[in-house]
């Protein structure tokens, strides 16, 4: 009988299991198949969990538009979007709009919010290629398109330029000379407060992209980025209800859970295959073919020679093409902070910050807090609330102690809603009544009881959350990502490479979120390229799939 193609899939996330999902149910038994995950559970960045009695997401949340979505698709071919259960986000939309409050104290009117609002929605909507509508937006469609089609438009690199030139025309247009101080907002000035708007709607686009600052984000790569059509919600079963369906069609034993790969030997000549992976343990599987599904931050910090724990995971190393690709994409982190308090209906809370150099900031609100643009309920009724966290202060999120967490929220919430934090004596805890503070002998008392936070950035599966095109890369890095080493001279049909004329095809392969150009950063795009490797193999073998 003769011998099986092995395959070995790196990571039990969306795209490795999708690949071996594929593989196993298309190839009628044609390959022998393995996905060697190292960590303890299946999932990867997907890690569905539980908080206060509720279902929450530690990492990917959101199914994002629901129209011809393949997650979508699943979670509703396996009843995994009802549940008699309350899940993260359940509500498709608020009960009560969120009030924002500016540093100070400071309640501000819809009235001055929504403008803004609308000015950077139009704005990224532009920046994404995007058709604005011109009646729901008035004076702002006249201002966005203005400043976009003059000659004196728009010719930086970065969607952080291209929105601060977008608000610096707003402001000229709308502001007659006119920046008096904002009545009953203390010393906040008319600029200054719609800055600072517009700066935390920035703040919650740093979330999505997971880019510590909107400048070093690629203009020209947005327009690139594909969405769905349809409303984005959440899975209440848990976004792990998809991942359980992907490995239920697999064999027991073909997951292999804390087997941590050190190091990819390819293009070698043993008989028993041309890639050797060398596991934590000391161990050593061969294979012919191998899918790498880690993520970018695990790639970039395993061609860093100089990172001893994971330096030189390719040998021979990469090509150039494949390095410098993962060099210059963009790679971030993002967590999320959940916060229990003891009674429900918190009302869902806009922070708005003085700027760092600013005479008139609260210096008593950590620095860690600052580009948090908001604070809300996970669905209507719900005693657990949620923020989000980007780049730097992701990172310094993951070493806080739950105390000083509970500390930062509550001075930032006194400082922003006009209460003073007063100090704890003996067991007498800090609360909150209505995005207020108060004492705990108030009857109506909201009390912080404890806290949870993800940590991607620390994670050494991980290193972080997701990725984003850089200023300096473009979409055709992620195309670069998604090349199987080694290549083929596409004039000869031959495999370049170190002098090896005869070396097999397809040796190490590579799938994942940053892979996929146009559906980077996302679960579906993860599942895309596990369709994508595991049909150039199928491909190769001529299986019918």
């Amino acid at each position: 009988m003769a011998k099986k193609p092995r395959i070995v899939i790196i990571g039990a996330g969306m795209s490795g299991l999708t690949a071996a999902n594929k593989l196993y149910t298309h190839s009628n038994n044609t390959f022998d198949l393995s996905v060697v995950e190292g960590g303890s559970r299946i999932g990867g960045r997907i890690n569905t969990s539980e908080f206060s009695s509720e279902k929450i997401e530690m990492g990917a949340t959101w199914i994002h538009g629901i129209g011809g979505s393949p997650i979508y698709r699943i979670a509703e071919e396996t009843g995994s979007l009802v549940s008699e259960e309350p899940w993260e986000c359940m509500d498709s939309t608020p009960v009560d709009k969120a009030r924002t409050f500016a540093e100070g104290g400071f309640e501000i009117e819809p009235s001055v919010v929504e403008p803004v609002s609308g000015l950077f929605n139009a704005l990224m909507e532009l920046a994404q290629g995007k058709d604005i509508d011109r009646d729901d937006l008035g004076e702002i469609y006249e201002i966005a398109t203005g400043f976009c089609s003059s000659g004196d438009g728009f010719n930086g690199s970065s969607v952080g330029s291209f929105l601060r030139s977008g608000f610096d025309a707003y402001w000229a247009s709308i502001s007659k000379g006119e920046n008096g101080v904002v009545k009953g907002c203390g010393t906040w000035s008319r600029r200054s407060l719609e800055e600072a708007i517009f700066t935390m709607f920035s703040n919650t686009q740093r979330t999505y992209t997971s880019a510590d600052d909107l400048s070093t984000l690629d203009y020209a790569a947005e327009s690139e980025y594909q969405m769905f059509p349809g409303e984005e919600i959440t899975i209440a079963k848990g976004y792990l209800s998809v991942i359980h369906h992907l490995a239920s069609v697999l064999p027991r034993g073909v997951i292999e859970l804390n087997r941590r790969v050190t190091k990819i030997e390819w293009q070698s000549e043993s008989q028993e295959g041309p890639v050797k992976l060398h596991f934590s343990d000391g161990s050593a599987v061969f294979a012919d073919h191998v899918i790498v599904t880690v993520s970018l931050g695990v790639l970039k910090a395993g061609i860093e020679s100089g990172d001893e724990e994971v330096g030189g995971l390719f040998s021979p190393p990469l090509p150039e093409f494949k390095s410098d690709a993962i060099r210059r994409l963009g790679y971030g982190v993002v967590n999320k902070l959940f916060v229990e308090v003891s009674q429900r209906r918190f009302p869902s809370l806009q922070l708005v910050f003085e700027k760092e150099d600013s005479e008139f900031r609260f210096v008593k609100i950590p620095w860690w807090m600052r580009r948090t643009a908001t604070l809300a309920p996970i669905h209507s009724n719900s005693k657990v609330l949620l923020s989000w966290f980007a780049g730097k202060e992701a990172l310094e999120l993951e070493k806080l102690t739950e105390e000083e967490i509970i500390d930062g929220v509550l001075t930032t919430v006194s400082c922003l809603t006009g209460k003073e934090v007063k100090k704890d004596t003996g067991k007498t805890p800090k609360t909150l009544v209505n995005g207020s503070l108060r004492e705990e002998d108030d009857d109506e008392a909201v009390k912080i009881t404890k806290v949870l936070t993800s940590k991607w950035g620390g994670d050494p599966l991980f290193r972080g959350s997701y990725s984003y095109v850089a200023v300096g890369s473009s979409g055709d890095d992620l195309d670069a990502m998604a090349e199987p080493l080694p290549q083929i001279n596409k004039k000869s049909g031959q495999v370049n490479g170190h002098g090896q004329a005869k070396v097999g095809e397809l040796q190490v392969m590579f799938a994942g979120e940053a892979t996929h150009r146009t559906h980077y950063s996302t679960t579906h795009g993860a599942y895309y390229s596990g369709l994508r490797e595991a049909n150039r193999l199928l491909k190769h073998y001529k299986c019918d799939f």
